[in-house]
């Protein structure tokens, strides 16, 4: 009984070069995209913390106003009881 060649199985050097290049190839590519990704999102998280610091600021300016506009209404407020209070004595 013959028996079938395995030539077909068996593959040259050449073929191997061949499918180990294509293999680094697409790790590099596979590669590119990450590093392209990365550096994406590495600006987005730069302008998002931008933003929150400016956001921030604001909020500190707003609640400083407010504190200060409550001191102010405090006082009065203390002076005005302080009076009611010698007044009805």
């Amino acid at each position: 009984m013959k028996t079938k060649s395995n030539s077909r199985l068996r593959r040259s050097p050449g073929d191997l070069r061949h499918q180990s290049g294509m293999a680094v190839i697409l790790v590099m590519a596979l590669l590119a995209i990450i590093l392209v990704y990365v550096a994406g999102n590495l600006g987005t998280i730069h302008h998002l913390s931008r933003e929150l610091r400016l956001i921030d600021q604001k909020q500190v300016r707003r609640l400083e106003s407010i504190s200060k506009t409550n001191a102010v209404a405090t006082a009065t407020n203390a002076v005005v009881l302080e009076a009611a209070v010698s007044l009805s004595k």
